[in-house]
């Protein structure tokens, strides 16, 4: 009986401290995401260059023609939207992001297919001429780095179907042919799941537009795919309430300094901040800050412009791209001393577009606060001296690289970000694939190969602690005379050792070479096991 109590009391610590491990781990496990799912090749799939050439192949792929699109064709997991894409960039960095979907129900016919190199498997491409797609999304993109896994949140998320296939693709708006804008697959098995497509899209094209995929010479897939969320769930854009012009770092911070107090306003001349928008959204107002009371007659006009597009290679606010003027204007007279806004607008504005704040004077001197960041300051004819604003600015002449009057815009929108490599969206799916990949990835703050083989070879030392464990465990209370305890726990650790780190190959989460490196190792020991019975 005292034994009795001693091997109950030490299965009893046996099973607390499993339980402990267990709770523990699952502590650390990540939760997987239901809302979004990502549909595509990821930076895992990168060679690794740092250029179009891995050392043994070119893995960069180009547009094909003048206004070429490339990307791919993936398919909608579920009924939702896509809201977000991510790709890998080439030696030129794109400018646009489309999005174009296949009719609901329908699946592309007539593909071709093509073998992978360097990688295994092979991969689907459209031939071009015969499926109609449909242009759902233009974005234009700004600060794209070359050689980057870049993600983009959709500021115009794509509504889909189940099932439905979806182009997603980025080129050079009026580019060349050629233009290297992609990184190929250059690690793990290419899939047939994804279509490799090219369009000829050229910078006019409007939402609507419907467009037949271009034959060209596939040299592999790119690393290209989208994130999509279910309907109902909250999608990765942010909207955001954002300060353009001269705001001040962080805006707004005012100074009590008066660049604007030197300025000529006895002539006719308007000075205006532009700027660049990475929001698709509306410009509110523009506003400045008076640094005392007027009551001389003085007074202020205040001005937005917007450039609606520019010709490949021109400059914004000049004869080739003109800003028109996009807000009503008023002169208030006899401003008093803070803060005066100009209108309560909803000026449409995109991504990548356009726009300037302008203020003029009826004379000289006209105080304005200042704020802690220079900039440069442009001066145009018009305006000043009682004068109206000028209709379009055509021409801008810099009145100072070092300006800090204080005057700014605000702009409400959703944002499009292109940020350095970033793991994609966890998928929802429940099968042992998905969930191995996504517990291994999320241990990643980027995925890159390294860090997903170290990552995958500590969760195979922690399945097979379980799973050695837990067969124990469960043999102790079947067969509680077999004494499992003492039954070839090394012969077991190792057969689960092997066999996790087979199921991590197989879905691509450990190089082939860990797999020969530990059947060499296995084999070594088990060599010594035979040598050892053999002197017995």
């Amino acid at each position: 009986m005292k034994w009795m109590r001693i091997g109950q009391s030490r299965h009893h610590r046996i099973t607390s401290t499993v339980l402990v491990l267990v709770l523990v781990l699952l502590g650390f496990i990540p939760q997987l995401a239901h809302a979004d799912t990502f549909v595509g090749y990821t930076q895992s799939n990168t060679p690794g260059a740092a250029n179009c050439f891995d050392g043994t192949f070119v893995t960069c792929d180009g547009n094909s023609g003048t206004n070429g699109v490339i990307g791919q064709t993936v398919q909608a997991p579920f009924a939702g939207k896509i809201t977000a894409a991510a790709f890998f960039t080439g030696s030129s960095a794109p400018n646009r992001i489309l999005i174009l979907t296949f009719p609901a129900g329908t699946t592309p016919g007539g593909l071709g297919t093509q073998s992978c190199s360097p990688t295994a498997g092979s991969f689907a491409f459209d031939q071009g001429g015969t499926h109609l797609y449909t242009l759902q999304d233009i974005e234009t993109l700004s600060g794209v780095a070359t050689f980057t896994y870049t993600t983009v949140a959709l500021a115009s998320p794509v509504t889909v179907v189940q099932n439905q296939w979806v182009f997603i693709g980025v080129e050079i708006a009026g580019g060349g042919s050629g233009t290297m804008l992609k990184n190929a697959v250059g690690t793990g098995p290419c899939s047939q799941s994804f279509i490799e497509t090219t369009f000829t899209i050229p910078p006019s094209s409007t939402i609507g537009s419907t467009f037949t995929a271009t034959s060209n010479f596939v040299a592999g897939p790119d690393i290209m795919g989208g994130t999509f969320t279910a309907t109902a769930q909250t999608g990765t854009t942010v909207t955001v309430t954002q300060c353009y012009g001269n705001c001040g770092n962080p805006a707004i911070t005012l100074a009590n300094t008066n660049s604007s107090h030197t300025v000529n306003f006895n002539q006719s001349i308007t000075l205006f901040y532009e700027f660049q928008s990475n929001l698709n959204g509306f410009l509110i107002n523009v506003t400045t800050n008076v640094a005392k009371n007027y009551n001389n007659g003085q007074g202020i006009v205040e001005a937005i412009y917007t450039v609606p597009t520019c010709p490949l290679g021109q400059s914004p606010f000049t004869a080739q791209c003109p800003g028109f003027l996009a807000s009503g204007w008023n002169v208030i007279g006899n401003p008093g001393k803070g803060k005066i806004t100009n209108g309560n607008y909803q000026i449409p504005i995109s991504n990548g577009q356009w726009a300037a704040v302008s203020i003029s004077g009826v004379f000289a001197p006209l105080d304005l606060n200042d704020t802690n960041t220079p900039l440069t300051v442009f001066q145009t004819q018009g305006g000043g001296c009682a004068c109206p604003p000028p209709a379009t600015i055509t021409q801008a002449v810099v009145y100072s690289s070092s300006f800090k009057m204080g005057l700014w815009a605000w702009i409400i929108g959703n944002v499009v970000t292109s940020q350095p490599p970033t793991t994609p969206g966890l998928s929802g799916c429940a099968g042992l694939d998905c969930i191995l990949t996504e517990v291994t990835n999320s241990f990643c703050t980027n995925v890159t190969t390294a860090c997903q083989t170290g990552s995958a070879l500590f969760w195979v030392i922690i399945l097979t602690i379980l799973s050695i464990v837990t067969v124990v465990m469960a043999f102790s209370e079947i067969l509680p005379s077999a004494n499992i305890g003492r039954m070839g726990i090394g012969e077991l650790a190792i057969l689960f050792f092997v066999g996790w780190v087979v199921i991590f190959t197989s879905f691509n989460l450990l190089s082939i070479y860990v797999l020969l490196l530990v059947f060499f190792v296995v084999a070594a020991l088990s060599a010594k096991t035979v040598r050892g019975y053999v002197g017995i």
